[in-house]
């Protein structure tokens, strides 16, 4: 008897003082220049920034109030070569540069550099399709995984969005 309660009341106790824990996610809060953006992407692979930006942005209105200027370059290299000088494993790198400026008051409110980098497998000596949508799979991933890190950066700064040059 004496064994279940020294069990029960710490147990109770523990249950007590977890009753308020709450699982909290991490989202990004970037409401204040929610569809209040212009961007201006310049680089390889415009097509798959642009569409994920209108994705998590919004389209920016008739008076945006931000512009995000995103510089891309990317890069396909092989890491692995096989003794017979055929490729068996690449590396994509991709390298976007962010500046977000402040229309009104014409001066940088943010800037920051990022790069990704991811590897992947071909899997034939010689032209394979599974090889091309991999590749073309693991780029989408990486940009995604950039423009994330990017908007999780800007979230984190979000309170202080003045111009650099304000202090």
């Amino acid at each position: 008897m004496i064994k279940r309660i020294f069990f029960l009341i710490p147990l109770l106790v523990l249950i007590i003082s977890c009753s308020g824990f709450e699982f909290v996610y991490n989202i990004a809060s970037f409401d204040k220049i929610k569809e209040k953006t212009f961007f201006s992407i310049h680089g390889d692979n415009k097509d798959i920034i642009n569409s994920y930006l209108l994705n998590k942005f919004g389209k920016a209105g008739s008076d945006p109030v931000y512009i995000l200027y995103i510089v891309s370059s990317g890069s396909i290299e092989a890491v692995v070569i096989e003794s017979d000088a055929t490729a068996s494993k690449f590396m994509i790198k991709h390298d976007l540069k962010y500046t977000l400026s402040n229309i009104s008051k014409n001066c940088i409110a943010f800037e920051k550099n990022i790069s990704a980098k991811n590897l992947y497998d071909a899997k034939s000596a010689g032209y394979s399709f599974g090889t091309d949508l991999a590749e073309k799979e693991l780029s989408t991933k990486n940009l995604h995984s950039n423009i994330d890190q990017f908007l999780s950066e800007l979230s984190i700064n979000n309170n202080s969005l003045k111009c650099k040059n304000e202090g």
